[in-house]
């Protein structure tokens, strides 16, 4: 047996730049921090048949590997050439749909596991890679770089990303005390709705490819503010990232009319008003979790504004390790 933890994300800059339709023509630039929520998975091997079960929000039991509807798990299994005889079971600390970027953590977390079973060592930006050749090569869905990379890597991660689609990782230089504060001062709340990523994904790429130049233009200023907000934390002013994700929030919500919704407007505008720097929606919108910035008494006043709202506060730390094994046994 394996069990393998990988971290979900907070995409902190560059969000959507990611997505090949605007990095093969301009290159794209991601900022994200992985925190203390996870993805598990459980692997085995069961003597007594060679059937492939899958336990998820669903339960799957079948003869053949064409058969799992689990398309990640299916075309993971495909990938390590295992074809037979495997049970996988996923427990994760928030749902799908959320924003958080489970799908790229639940890739990086099988094929971490996979690899495991065959006794094949893996780097963290190689798991990454594969677990991102699957989701937009294979699978062709409207998936970007982020997720894997920051769910492998763990901590602050940078990603420049090449129109060839080639990614140059590394890990932000933060001091300790930089670190604390955006532990400290950072909300994030579960607006108890869901949803799938998929369709304003899509609606972007088709924009892009079309060369719609306003929203190429919005993306540009994303990637702008990106940059801007790595250069605050790495200059230890977190001031700044509160305000610089003002302007990311107003940018992207113009982007598409999908994005957010009259209710996370006027959330949006309770949390300012209440002394939030700044915020955003996590992921492609439409749902899931906001996270607000906000100093000193602020901090109370914000907080109190959203569980009155019947938001559930979500506490979290930063997540330094990335995808890691935390335990296996002998099969």
């Amino acid at each position: 047996m394996i069990v393998v933890r990988t971290p979900f994300r907070i995409p902190l800059g560059g969000g959507s730049t990611d997505l090949p339709s605007y990095y093969s023509r301009h290159g794209g630039f991601i900022f994200a921090a992985a925190i203390n929520l996870y993805m598990h998975i459980t692997l085995s091997r069961p003597p007594i048949d060679d059937l492939i079960r899958f336990k998820y929000s669903e339960s799957e039991e079948v003869a053949s590997l064409d058969e799992l509807r689990h398309q990640l798990g299916r075309e993971a299994l495909r990938a390590m050439g295992i074809t037979k005889g495997i049970e996988v079971a996923s427990v994760a600390d928030v749902p799908q749909g959320t924003g958080l970027g489970s799908s790229g953590s639940y890739m990086v977390c099988l094929l971490h596991a996979l690899h495991a079973l065959n006794n094949e060592p893996i780097l963290p930006h190689e798991l990454a890679d594969k677990a991102c050749y699957i989701t937009m090569e294979t699978l062709r869905l409207p998936d970007g770089k982020q997720d894997p990379y920051a769910a492998a890597l763990g901590g602050f991660s940078v990603l420049e990303i090449d129109p060839d689609g080639t990614v140059h990782a590394c890990q932000a230089e933060l001091a300790p005390e930089t670190v604390n504060q955006f532990e400290k001062n950072s909300m994030l709340f579960y607006t108890g709705t869901r949803r799938e990523s998929q369709d304003i994904l899509a609606e972007q790429h088709k924009k892009t490819v079309a060369g719609d130049q306003r929203l190429v233009e919005q993306k540009h200023r994303i990637k702008e503010i990106g940059k801007k907000i790595l250069s605050a934390f790495e200059k230890g002013n977190l001031s700044e990232f509160g305000k610089l994700m003002d302007e990311h929030w107003n940018v992207k919500r113009s982007m598409s009319s999908k994005m957010s919704s009259d209710r996370f407007d006027n959330l949006y505008d309770l949390a300012k008003s209440s002394g939030a720097l700044g915020g955003k929606i996590m992921g492609a919108g439409g749902g899931g979790f906001f996270l607000f910035y906000a100093e000193g008494a602020a901090r109370d006043r914000v907080r109190q504004a959203m569980l009155k709202e019947g938001l559930r506060e979500v506490g979290f730390k930063v997540d330094f390790e990335g995808t890691k094994i935390i335990f296996t046994t002998e099969q």
